[in-house]
């Protein structure tokens, strides 16, 4: 059996602690770190311990920490003021409560910036962010996506970017299914970096989906095992890779309904 867990942005109309309650039929979940942050602030009388606290009642591991966006094309200035700061606190946060494994994305950028600087860039960007995190002992998950101007978007160019770095041991992947779907990449291109992924988050995307970059939205997800992937199939290979982690589910919020990890089993054929 796959240990199974939710992605917080798949309930966003729920606050975190209802979330939780939302989710205890799962194994564990992903959690937000703005939605963290405001709640303690919001809540004066809550400190992270007492989230943690309901953690340890719900049964529930906090798998990963989502997530420090547009760290590889800012400026010097914003990456040592804003970046860094909360990168800073994501890992304070895991700390505290027993995650080990935060997730950065790269940067939105409409601008004409060629590939190749892209890449150095994000690669060294990264390469500070993983050594801050690796003093933490917290790994570091690099998700590429296939939003309108992401500079990167495909997991090709995502190795571009990581494969220097792997003597960086606590620096590796989150795959999304989402965007490989999109890409309509091959399972088999995942076989070689297996050991590198940290998490994967399932989505599935409609049957009769054309893949144009600015089309698309996070509103295109779909529950996985209703759409083109063939998740039997797709959690076998990876089974068979050696894959033993976690999975997550991650939906738009207007899928958030009970029931969903049954849903999950009773769709796909879970071994």
């Amino acid at each position: 059996m796959v240990s199974l867990a939710l992605n917080q942005n798949t309930c966003k109309n729920k606050n975190l602690i209802k979330f939780m309650d939302f989710a205890q039929d799962f194994q564990g979940i992903e959690l937000i770190f703005e939605d963290i942050e405001q709640y303690i602030r919001n809540n004066y009388n809550i400190e992270i311990r007492d989230i943690l606290e309901y953690l340890e009642t719900y049964n529930l591991d906090l798998v990963n920490i989502l997530r420090l966006e547009d760290f590889s094309l800012c400026s010097d200035s914003k990456f040592k003021n804003e970046i860094i700061p909360k990168l800073k606190k994501m890992l304070n946060f895991c700390y505290k409560l027993g995650c080990y494994l935060i997730t950065v994305s790269p940067s939105i950028e409409s601008r004409d910036i060629p590939e190749w600087r892209i890449i150095r860039r994000t690669k060294q960007k990264l390469k500070e962010i993983a050594k801050i995190a690796y003093k933490e002992d917290i790994k570091v998950g690099f998700e590429f996506n296939n939003l309108p101007n992401s500079s990167l978007s495909t997991l090709s160019q995502a190795k571009d970017v990581l494969k220097p770095l792997i003597s960086q041991e606590n620096l590796g992947y989150v795959i999304d299914t989402f965007y490989l779907s999109i890409n309509m990449t091959k399972i088999e291109e995942l076989k070689e970096i297996i050991n590198q992924i940290y998490l994967f988050q399932l989505s599935d995307v409609k049957p009769n989906f054309e893949y144009v970059s600015l089309d698309v939205k996070e509103e295109f997800r779909i529950f996985p095992g209703k759409g083109k992937i063939d998740f039997e199939k797709f959690l076998k290979l990876i089974k068979e890779f050696g894959y033993r982690d976690y999975y997550s589910i991650e939906l738009y919020q207007n899928e958030c309904t009970r029931n969903m990890y049954y849903r999950f089993l009773e769709l796909n054929k879970v071994i």
